[in-house]
């Protein structure tokens, strides 16, 4: 017989509440750590009973669902934004949140988010940790900008950009001056100096792990062999995709990066809107930078850009955010079929569109 459980988890404790059709349920209240969990999960399999549980997603639903995973026939990760809309109710609390699931995973309504392995957790985590070392660094740089410039050094001292190493040394000589005046500001461009430099040297070795275990990849050959994707897409497109046959089609493929656009359909009126913005912004913010190199090099996506911006300089951003759900339904082919870009059959698909 089939049991389904909901379990609505804090740092305090956990709720669970269990319903076999018809019987009545039951709601038991235990601690919050793992062990607790396990041992009222085994009490509820006894009798012979098949255990399947829910719990909402969070920060920490990896390390639990690894933990649980072994305790129950089946354990999901319900999708609690979603699961909003299908069960709608006034009254929210822990009891009514674990009911909730449990009575959404017995009739199969549950919105569930897919859970991959911990080592594509990790590679995630670590793409995201190097978005924002990329992103720090950017904020540094535009400090010691502002800095320079309000002690009046609006340009660098040497030809070319501000961060070669002529200009880096100037700047460091400008921080070991002597005198009295100024000591302060000598003193916090010292420390941004410092601060970029860190940064710089945790972006390299983070940067040196994604390359080593790209490499290891079998898709990273095929989708680096676009023109114009390199690999910081590449990687991204891969980890979020993790395996490429749980999508049934592009539509939904795309529709998990976020790139298709919202529909506002009443009647006989149909409008499109942006785009969702749902699913890893770390995707969507490499293909719109590869998107823009991709139109340079690949002379079919370069066709379909300039046919969608159809001369009108205003839908430039239009047209590259085509482009790149172009590029997403070119990679998942890609990664279905295994084959390598082929510009003949691109330029042939995209003129039949």
């Amino acid at each position: 017989m089939e049991k389904y459980i909901g379990l609505d988890m804090d740092c305090k404790k956990t709720v669970g509440c269990a319903i076999v059709p018809g019987r009545s349920e039951r709601s038991a209240t235990f601690g919050p750590d793992i062990e607790s969990i396990r041992r009222y999960l085994r009490q509820e399999r006894q009798g012979g009973y098949r255990v399947h549980a829910a719990f909402e997603v969070s920060g920490q639903a990896g390390f639990l669902y690894d933990a649980l995973v072994d305790e129950v026939d089946s354990l999901h990760v319900a999708n609690p934004s979603k699961m909003t809309w299908i069960y709608r109710t006034a009254k929210k609390n822990d009891r009514i949140d674990a009911r909730k699931m449990a009575v959404l995973l017995s009739i199969g309504e549950l919105p569930q988010v897919y859970m991959p392995s911990k080592e594509v957790r990790q590679w995630r985590q670590t793409i995201l940790h190097r978005q924002k070392l990329v992103r720090d660094i950017g904020q540094v740089k535009n400090r010691i900008r502002a800095a320079l410039k309000s002690e009046g050094h609006s340009k660098p001292a040497c030809r070319g950009g501000w961060w070669k190493c002529a200009n880096r040394l100037w700047m460091a000589r400008l921080c070991d001056e002597q005198g009295v005046a100024d000591v302060l500001w000598r003193l916090h461009l010292r420390n941004l100096l410092d601060e970029l430099a860190l940064l710089e040297v945790q972006r390299d070795r983070v940067t040196a792990y994604l390359d080593a275990y790209l490499a290891k990849q079998s898709g990273a050959k095929l989708l680096m062999s676009i023109p114009g994707v390199g690999p910081r897409t590449a990687e991204a497109v891969l980890a979020y995709t993790d395996d490429v046959e749980r999508f049934d089609n592009y539509k939904q493929y795309c529709a998990y990066f976020g790139v298709t656009p919202k529909l506002d359909e009443s009647g006989s009126v149909r409008r499109l809107g942006h785009i969702s913005k749902q699913g890893p912004s770390v995707v969507r913010w490499v293909l719109c930078e590869s998107s823009w190199k991709v139109v340079r090099y690949c002379p079919s996506l370069k066709a379909f850009y300039e046919r969608v911006m159809a001369g009108q300089p205003s839908r430039k951003k239009i047209a590259i955010v085509a482009v790149m759900r172009k590029l997403l339904c070119i990679m998942r082919a890609m990664l279905t079929t295994g084959e390598l870009f082929n510009e003949k059959l691109v330029q042939d698909i995209l003129k039949a569109a």
